[in-house]
């Protein structure tokens, strides 16, 4: 469900996503270890995700096993992120 959320912002702008570790690019950052690492955590060079900021509160290396109400606080303030930075 996570990659669902992201699919149709591949070709986000960083300008206005930013590199910090808000909602949208932690889904970017779980999908693309989702797609290209085995379903584990890895790290950004752009993206400065802090785990104890971000939603779900994953650090790298750590399986991505998301339960319901992770996705969940995860797709909201995904959408409230969303809201935010492009309505």
């Amino acid at each position: 469900m996570v990659l669902v959320l992201d699919r149709p912002f591949v070709h986000r702008v960083r300008m206005v996503t930013g590199k910090d570790g808000n909602p949208l690019n932690e889904v970017e950052i779980l999908c693309d270890s989702l797609m290209n690492n085995n379903g584990i955590l890895g790290d950004s060079t752009v993206i400065k995700l802090v785990p104890e900021e971000s939603v779900v509160k994953l650090r790298v290396g750590d399986p991505i096993r998301l339960t319901a109400d992770q996705f969940e606080r995860l797709a909201g303030a995904f959408f409230a992120e969303i809201e935010q930075k492009f309505l």
